[in-house]
């Protein structure tokens, strides 16, 4: 018998959180030039300004800031970091440079009770949520009605789905929580499977709620074979 009486922990959900260090300076310049693009897609596409608006998803060659770039670059050496951790034990050093490819990349804005509802994200591996701006979170979480989930991402794991027709006792309290929150922060990059559900929360404040929202796939340089699996 093992040291922890025969139990092994399978499937687990990996996510990334990461920081980018320039956010106080680039961010401002971001939130300016959204507000270009949205007002420039508004009046091509024949709409109103409202509390949620979500850009076309070219928006990687669209941004024609000087520090662009760079927030690329940190977009993808994170995205890099976070799936060599997840799968290092299932690449076992086969896989030594990786190509990670933008399948789509697009901004949204909220306010007055936005929220984007329950999904999953699809033609990628990885998905992730970058926050452009909003309020700071003492501010953010005194709302009178949404309080610490004011804007919110909540991140639904696989046990979710089997609490509407579990028992619930002592012996499966191992199914809660079924859901995360991650704590918005101007600067703060989430990184997550694609298959994994989440939504943003209704969110309500002084400053809009901007995010940046993407799609990877990432290939090995020399191809995605590992020993013991071929992708279909």
């Amino acid at each position: 018998m093992t040291d922890n009486g025969g139990l092994h922990l399978l499937w687990p959900t990996p996510i990334g959180i990461h920081r980018y260090e320039d956010a106080a300076k680039v961010n401002p310049r971001l939130v300016e030039a959204f507000g270009q693009i949205r007002a420039s897609q508004q009046r091509r596409r024949g709409q109103e300004p409202g509390a949620f608006f979500a850009s076309d998803d070219d928006l990687l060659p669209t941004v024609k800031l000087a520090a662009w770039q760079d927030w690329v670059q940190f977009l993808v050496n994170s995205v890099i970091e976070t799936v060599r951790a997840a799968n290092e034990e299932a690449w076992a050093g086969q896989i030594a440079e990786l190509s990670v490819g933008v399948e789509g990349m697009w901004f949204q804005v909220s306010s007055n009770g936005a929220f984007h509802d329950v999904h999953t994200h699809g033609n990628c591996s990885w998905s992730g949520v970058y926050i452009v701006q909003i309020d700071e979170t003492e501010k953010r979480v005194k709302h009178p009605v949404y309080g610490a989930a004011n804007g919110v991402t909540r991140l639904y794991g696989p046990n979710f789905f089997n609490l509407g027709g579990a028992f619930v006792d002592a012996a499966n309290a191992y199914l809660q929580p079924p859901s995360q929150d991650i704590e918005p922060i101007a600067g703060q990059l989430l990184l997550f499977p694609s298959w994994l559900a989440h939504q943003a929360l209704p969110y309500q404040g002084d400053l809009d709620r901007v995010i940046i929202s993407f799609n990877f796939s990432v290939h090995g340089s020399q191809g995605d074979q590992i020993h013991g699996y071929t992708p279909t």
